[in-house]
């Protein structure tokens, strides 16, 4: 036995942890980004309207996730530290869907999961039956967006995230039923199946670092 195989399996699985703890980290500093200009975006469209006592609260709950979002995100040190980062994510995502609703009059929309195809669009409205190429269909939580282009014969907006040298649609990178939102990349994809991942972004003509043929599946 070599003696120096447990301490290079140590190093390597140190290498790995901290692989997936960079890129996760750096997903959820992209959704920070994106979360802050859409709050900042919500605020020019109320500053016309005096917001009812509700809305402003939905409205105030939204900014203290989004602070605690850069604070937690700038403090984390280990892969633990970015979990309640992405839980102030879809907290906020959710206080500031209550605001859209009740500035205009509707239900408060239930807590429901994010949009599996990009958490970056909010939470689902509904769930549908999807499947990758080749895979096997399973039902998904969708934002309204993406379902009425489902609806209409049209490709969901996808995230794309980084894997080894390709960009892949996170739909196909992470795996379906972990809960961790916005963006968990399976370790064992990029561990052990980066090719299957490579190839599955072929079929749809992604080459790297850009975006192939103008196709709508890659937009979002």
């Amino acid at each position: 036995m070599n003696p120096f195989a447990p301490r290079r399996r140590r190093r390597q699985e140190r290498a790995e942890a901290y692989e997936q703890f960079s890129a996760r980290r750096r997903y959820l500093r992209e959704d920070i980004t994106v979360f802050g200009e859409e709050l900042g975006q919500l605020h020019l469209d109320t500053l016309a309207d005096t917001l009812g006592p509700d809305a402003t609260a939905y409205y105030r709950h939204a900014l203290e996730s989004y602070e605690r979002a850069k604070a937690g995100l700038v403090a984390a040190e280990v892969a633990a530290d970015l979990d309640p980062v992405a839980a102030d994510l879809v907290d906020g995502r959710h206080q500031r869907a209550c605001v859209l609703a009740t500035v205009a009059g509707s239900r408060r929309p239930d807590r429901l999961a994010e949009c599996f195809f990009n958490p970056q669009h909010g939470p689902s409205s509904t769930e549908v039956t999807w499947a990758p190429p080749g895979g096997v269909e399973r039902r998904v939580p969708v934002c309204r967006a993406d379902a009425n282009r489902l609806l209409h014969g049209q490709a969901p907006r996808m995230r794309l995230v980084l894997v080894g040298s390709r960009y892949v649609p996170l739909a196909i990178a992470r795996d379906a039923d972990d809960e961790r939102f916005p963006v968990y990349v399976d370790e064992h994809l990029v561990r052990e199946v980066r090719h299957h991942a490579h190839a599955q972004a072929e079929l749809y003509g992604f080459q790297q670092g850009r975006v192939g043929g103008g196709n709508e599946f890659f937009g979002g």
